[in-house]
């Protein structure tokens, strides 16, 4: 009998400098990455992950999709595209 190791959660952290600036107005944020000087427009459910992303680097990916009020999947859907805008990282 072999035993295997459980695969480890992904976590996922702000990518490096990445001191955001976050404004909501009603279901829409804007999200400034103050390295990059880059700005992109977000669904404001996004914001409570993101400030835990800033308060206390890294997190498991089910206390994400818990914030974000989403399933695992659709969570790690919007992580993936958070990191192709250079917003997060996995780590």
């Amino acid at each position: 009998m072999t035993t295997t190791d459980p695969v480890p959660t992904p976590r996922w952290a702000l990518t490096y400098g990445a001191d955001l600036s976050i404004r909501v107005w009603g279901d829409d944020c804007m999200v400034h990455h103050g390295l990059s000087n880059d700005t992109h427009r977000l669904a404001a459910w996004l914001v409570p992950a993101l400030k835990r992303l800033a308060e206390a680097p890294p997190a498991a990916l089910d206390e994400l999709a818990t914030l974000m009020e989403a399933d695992p999947e659709t969570a790690t859907d919007v992580l993936q595209q958070l990191e192709q805008l250079l917003l997060v990282q996995r780590c």
